[in-house]
């Protein structure tokens, strides 16, 4: 949200000048010790590591988490991806991301360049949905399209993405908002089993679905 990506970007920039910036619209950077574990361990699925695809939108509603983001009106996301790894570790795929706040629309899209595929346990902002196994897909890659001259072409994104079932007995797919920062940053995040940050989600999907394989 670009009414505290500003001044939260210099203070991390001048705390921990090799971490990422919170998102622009929201996300907030974690710690690099924690988001980080080399022991993810993905199935094979079809000849690749992991699959995961999706075109979604949700909404944020004012006051949303004690009005951390200081809109006044629903902030609007859409989003579509795919993205797949490869057995030889290769990340291939796109993005397309959108955001309406407070009337601005920006847009972002780029190639997918990490994917980590690996189970949800139950989380707090979404306690309904029990832990499902095999479900949560964290992606991101490099933005190659911005009209936010405070997230220049360059930068990197990142999202988790979470298919919570299918038909009479799913619950409703859930996703986060994005988190910009550094490549090695990006790499960090998809490597990791860390649960979302409670300020970037998870948020109900309200239409669309995702899958992850």
């Amino acid at each position: 949200m670009r009414r505290r990506s500003m001044a939260l970007t210099l203070f991390i920039s001048l705390v921990v000048a090799v971490w990422a910036a919170p998102a622009a619209r929201g996300g907030a950077a974690a710690d690099p010790a924690e988001e980080f574990d080399q022991n993810a361990v993905l199935p094979p699925n079809n000849g690749h590591v992991a699959l995961a695809t999706g075109g979604y939108q949700f909404t944020i509603p004012p006051g949303w988490n004690g009005n951390i983001f200081g809109n006044t009106l629903p902030v609007e996301n859409r989003l579509t991806f795919n993205a797949k790894k490869d057995l030889d570790g290769s990340v291939s795929g796109w993005y397309d991301y959108q955001q309406t706040f407070e009337g601005v629309v920006y847009k972002f899209a780029g190639p997918v360049t990490c994917l980590g595929v690996i189970d949800t346990p139950v989380l707090v902002q979404t306690p309904e949905i029990p832990a499902l196994t095999h479900n949560r897909a964290k992606w991101g890659g490099r933005v190659d399209q911005s009209n936010d001259p405070t997230v220049p072409v360059g930068t990197f994104i990142w999202f988790a993405s979470m298919d919570n079932g299918e038909g009479a007995n799913g619950w409703s797919d859930s996703a986060t908002l994005p988190s910009f920062g550094s490549e090695t940053i990006n790499k960090l995040f998809c490597a990791s089993t860390r649960v979302p940050n409670a300020n970037t989600g998870p948020h109900r999907v309200g239409g669309g679905n995702i899958q992850v394989h």
